[in-house]
């Protein structure tokens, strides 16, 4: 049976209702499926279900109850999903919402309709409720049974919602990237790149499909990307590790082409943290490409800012940045960065987490202390008083084990001694503005610019 669309309403489209018919629609179909769009989105099909709709459309599907169809059950699965915004009937609406699955599953579903039943499942977080349990499990055996016969779409919103859900469906997931690896040309980009990071995210590696993956980047060289596409890429790559050599040159060539500017702070963050650690991994040009990406993202922050960035944000782009520094030296790669693009990268971070500290978490303050005084980029100026109060609480402080404290304290030392002994004109002076209003500078005694123009001696291997 064809699938009747989602936002067909009673006049929605001339004609469309006699070529229904043409197809084997039945009337009493497409009487029920007016009835549910009706209930959501009234007389305009192009409106914003309200607060009413879910309740006006639990009791369509009650008057239809014994007459919905695989085709309406999951029609009305998703417009549930898309009009419910309160908590207050939530285990009413859950078991509503079981009781439809099963509706879909049992009544003749073709594969959209449960790639729509299991979109929507996500969207209602039925994995929370105890009562849907065998509504999902009749769901994934479902699904299995239709693998050979999905489509790109298809197959992304089942993969996107069984790995959202965290159900154990590893077996579905495993053969979904089977299926999809002997016909991703036929996949729009962004359906295999929800593929690969649903498998990322249950943690399910298929080397076939990440190979077919890497091939099929390179055959369509990235040309119709968008920034969610590279970042999740690159981030589902970085947690399945799989033997596939990731085309980071193409991904790298096509971020520079749509510019970095275009990355939202998740987008641009998740990529610097993806790059950095498949970098660590990689030899020659995945090399190369990462210190490209890096710094063009750097670059970016540089000139841009990090207003919009929340903690995370800031923790992956800054951590990226120094952990990448520090192995390129400890390596002997000459793929490091340039200093004049990374350490104003990473005082902007500071100064925009300097604003709020109480946001970070313990471990994570501690980590970006140590990005920051690793690249000589702390400045105690502006951190040390917010840093001060963050440590003078009980509850945070009680958040530092040992391993953070010790990180923190290094951070420190490191600056003190680079206060000590670096002449000041080696300084790099930073662009940001002062957050805390300057004290004033004692005048410098001669003994004191004579320890501060001496260096120590080199270590005696």
């Amino acid at each position: 049976m064809s699938r009747i669309s989602k936002h067909l309403s009673l006049a929605c489209e001339a004609g469309a209702t006699y070529r229904l018919l043409n197809q084997g629609v039945s009337k009493l179909e497409l009487q029920i499926q007016s009835d549910l769009l009706g209930a959501a989105f009234g007389k305009d099909p192009t409106s914003v279900p309200d607060a009413g709709a879910t309740s006006r459309i639990l009791r369509t599907v009650h008057a239809w109850k014994d007459k919905l169809g695989a085709v309406n059950a999951s029609t009305a699965l998703h417009l549930l999903a898309q009009s419910s915004h309160s908590t207050d009937a939530l285990p009413r609406l859950h078991r509503e919402s079981a009781e439809l699955v099963l509706s879909t599953v049992g009544g003749n579903a073709q594969p959209r309709d449960l790639a729509i039943a299991s979109w929507a499942a996500a969207r209602l977080r039925l994995e929370r409720a105890g009562c849907a349990d065998t509504a999902l499990q009749a769901l994934n055996i479902a699904a299995l049974a239709c693998a050979a016969r999905m489509d790109g779409q298809d197959t992304a919103n089942i993969a996107w919602a069984f790995a959202t859900m965290q159900l154990q469906a590893e077996e579905l997931l495993t053969v979904l990237a089977e299926e999809a690896s002997r016909k991703l040309q036929q996949f729009e980009p962004k359906h295999m790149v929800v593929l690969t990071w649903a498998l990322a995210k249950a943690k399910v590696r298929s080397e076939d499909f990440c190979w077919a993956a890497a091939s099929e980047t390179q055959r369509s060289k990235a040309s119709k990307w968008m920034p969610q596409d590279i970042s999740n890429f690159l981030w589902a790559n970085a947690v399945l590790r799989c033997e596939a050599p990731v085309p980071m040159e193409i991904l790298a060539a096509r971020a520079a082409d749509l510019h970095w500017k275009q990355f939202r702070p998740q987008e641009l963050s998740i990529s610097m943290w993806a790059a950095y650690t498949l970098g660590v991994h990689g030899k020659g040009p995945t090399t190369r490409a990462v210190k490209r990406m890096l710094q063009h993202a750097a670059r970016e922050i540089r000139t841009s800012g990090a207003q919009d960035f929340e903690p995370r944000h800031i923790i992956n782009a800054a951590w990226s940045l120094a952990r990448w520094q520090r192995h390129c030296r400890l390596m002997g790669w000459p793929q490091e960065l340039k200093p004049y693009v990374c350490r104003p990268a990473l005082r902007v971070l500071l100064g925009e987490a300097a604003k709020d500290l109480k946001k970070f978490a313990a471990r994570e303050l501690s980590r970006l202390m140590w990005a920051g005084a690793s690249q000589s980029c702390l400045k105690l100026r502006e951190l040390g008083p917010p840093l001060l109060a963050y440590v003078r609480t009980s509850e945070h402080a009680a958040e530092f084990d040992t391993d953070d404290l010790v990180s923190l304290v290094n951070s420190l030392a490191w600056m003190l001694e680079r206060l000590v002994w670096e002449a000041p004109g080696r300084r790099t002076k930073s662009r940001l503005p002062q957050l805390c209003p300057r004290m004033p500078c004692t005048p410098m005694s001669d003994a004191a610019r004579h320890l501060q123009g001496r260096r120590p001696a080199a270590p005696i291997l």
